[in-house]
């Protein structure tokens, strides 16, 4: 399959039409009328259909719009992954992180690893697990740092380090005394949480669930200082990385709540694509951050 065919019949799903394509590739529209049209042929079947005015693909063409960006991604990494054999002189290093791990612990990883390897550029994407896990999947990202397992055999999970979780609640809370306090109580809290795809999101609901607390009532934000701050102006409870709270326990603005036998813990993991070989730079950062785990 001729990959300049492939990348304009891309760019006119993308584009929505003929002409839009043509200025994005700065071709003329003849020309990728031409092009796409030549790709049904050596294929066979149609990959685009004029309904009601509007371009769009058929059944055929959404399978090969599928695969072509799996395709350009490949091509993106194979790419990065030869200049990247140039060694640890010059170079680019794309990591991925949870929204905890890339405020609290990360920092700390990039130090270490720019002391050894300062001519190297350092760029973080930062986002929620299921984010991160579809940049790892495109090859946007080298290698990432995320706060619940991942759900795509393509992806090589290892775990990392453990992280304490806590409940807490604002200073005001009268159950927020040093005895513990029954889980019932909190079933019937507002929860103040990350959004859906949230590693952090995902892992509080599991370990709630298991102690039997069931969320119903969550106010939702985005990210996890505007949780601990809704908590701490008495909007609800939450479940969060002790590291991200430990600023606002120690000025006396939230609390945590005691729950007897209940010390929750989560796991942090590395994560990297399976089937892409590990430029020299993640390599190099993958052993540096091995080295903090467990």
């Amino acid at each position: 399959m001729n990959l300049h065919l492939l990348r304009t019949f891309a760019s006119v799903v993308e584009q929505g039409g003929f002409t839009r394509a043509a200025r994005a590739i700065h071709v003329s529209q003849p020309a990728v009328s031409r092009a796409v049209r030549e790709l049904e042929e050596q294929l066979g079947i149609a990959l685009l259909e004029r309904a009601g005015g509007t371009l769009r693909c058929t059944e055929a063409g959404t399978a090969l719009y599928r695969h072509a960006k799996g395709i350009f991604a490949l091509e993106h990494a194979a790419e990065s992954d030869l200049r990247g054999l140039r060694g640890l002189e010059a170079g680019n290093l794309v990591i991925g992180a949870g929204h905890s791990i890339a405020t609290y612990i990360l920092p700390k990883l990039i130090a270490r690893f720019l002391e050894r390897f300062a001519d190297i550029d350092v760029r973080i994407v930062s986002d929620n697990t299921i984010t991160i896990e579809e940049k790892l999947l495109a090859c946007e990202i080298d290698v990432a740092l995320v706060e619940a397992p991942t759900h795509d055999p393509r992806i090589e999970l290892l775990d990392w380090r453990e992280d304490e979780m806590v409940i807490l609640a604002s200073a005001r809370h009268l159950f927020t005394a040093r005895d513990p306090i029954d889980p019932a109580q909190l079933g019937t809290m507002r929860w103040i949480m990350r959004e859906a795809g949230s590693g952090t999101r995902e892992v509080a609901q599991n370990l709630l669930h298991e102690i039997g607390i069931e969320v119903h009532r969550i106010l939702e934000v985005s990210s996890n200082g505007a949780v601990v701050q809704f908590v701490a102006a008495g909007l609800g409870v939450t479940m969060i990385s002790l590291e991200v709270a430990r600023d606002q326990i120690g000025l006396g603005r939230v609390m945590t709540v005691a729950i007897e036998g209940f010390r929750p813990r989560r796991k942090l993991y590395r994560a990297r694509l399976r089937d892409r070989p590990m430029s020299p730079a993640a390599h190099a950062f993958d052993a540096i951050a091995a080295s903090e785990g467990m």
